[in-house]
């Protein structure tokens, strides 16, 4: 039987089955039902049990990136990224985000509950025959795979914490038609198979700009050509987020699974290159803002001939990160040239 076929029925059967802050350290508590179950005797469907002394579980072989993702006539393959897992085991290029641990909640860490996920995500997609690498903190050098998604989730302090609630997804900047495509996907299923609202704030600047999407900026990232998105998959310190993420985990999974494997269907439908967008000059002292206005704040004062990175544009306006650095601001159109 062809592998498309597989593929295709695979995908009918699990149909039929079917970024982040810290908050405040408040004592531990009683963990939640899936944790205690994964800590204690764990079900068929988990197979690690999440916490500060748990083994990490295997990741799987990364083949040599080619120079291209992988064809419609083999199988899919997909990173999966656990948000904040392992890192302080991020190389010396991402030192200055070793200590971003992300969200926590009574004595449980952000990467606990997005293993839990990601571990039943790679579960759902390897049923349907797709080739996944579970993927920790750092990204291998330019990873190419059919599908990139990173999986984390939020977490807000004080009087927010009982009301800032949701879901959100975002590509890189400069997306590629395909990564558009699968944002398109994955943001149709989760909502409605999770039943969660969207963020009403929406995705933040900081999950487009992701380290692990950067490539103009670190080497330990994904190809520009791998079709990529983040997703934060609701609050965990808001209490109805809290129990779909702790207590089914499973669920959140088959709500993104959904989308990714409809996005795999039609592989090759979208083209995989990158929005192009021009290479930009600016002379001395060209005033980085920190919005697109003179009167938003100042980044700094940008140096004569440094190179800048467009990642978007708008109304006179571009959106520019700087090689060296980690700066990220707009420039005016009219103080530079291209």
């Amino acid at each position: 039987m062809p592998r498309c076929l597989v593929f295709a029925l695979s995908l009918l059967c699990l149909a039929l089955i079917g970024a982040c802050g810290p908050a405040p350290t408040p004592p531990r508590i009683a963990p939640p039902v899936a944790l205690v179950a994964s800590a204690t005797s764990p079900p068929a469907t988990s197979t690690l049990p999440p916490g500060p002394t748990a083994q990490s579980p295997t990741v799987t072989p990364i083949a040599q990136p080619g120079k291209t993702p992988t064809s419609g006539v083999e199988p899919p393959r997909v990173g999966v990224q656990v948000g904040h897992w392992k890192l302080k085991e991020l190389p010396e290029e991402l030192a200055k985000i070793r200590g971003d641990s992300g969200a926590y909640y009574r004595g449980y860490d952000e990467w606990e509950i997005n293993i839990e996920i990601a571990t039943r995500l790679q579960r759902r997609l390897e049923a349907a025959g797709v080739i996944v690498d579970l993927l920790p903190a750092t990204i291998p050098v330019a990873y190419q795979a059919d599908a990139f998604i990173s999986i984390h989730c939020d977490g807000v302090g004080g009087e927010l914490a009982a009301k800032r609630r949701g879901w959100k997804a975002a590509t890189p900047f400069r997306a590629s038609p395909a990564a558009e495509a699968l944002l398109e996907a994955v943001e149709d299923s989760y909502g409605r198979v999770t039943g969660l609202p969207r963020d009403t704030r929406g995705a933040s600047f900081d999950m487009r700009a992701y380290y692990a999407f950067a490539s103009y900026r670190h080497q330990h990232a994904i190809a520009p050509t791998t079709p990529a998105i983040i997703v934060e998959t609701g609050f965990m310190t808001h209490p109805a987020d809290r129990a779909l993420l702790f207590d089914t985990p499973d669920l959140v999974a088959q709500g993104i699974a959904e989308g990714l494997l409809a996005f795999l269907s039609t592989r090759g439908a979208a083209t995989i290159q990158p929005l192009a967008l021009p290479t930009l000059r600016v002379a001395a002292g060209v005033t980085l803002f920190e919005r697109p206005s003179r009167s938003a704040g100042v980044v700094r004062k940008l140096a004569a001939s440094e190179p800048l990175v467009t990642l978007s544009q708008t109304d006179g306006w571009y959106l520019v990160t700087t090689r060296a650095g980690w700066d990220i601001g707009w420039v005016s159109a009219q103080d530079v040239e291209t």
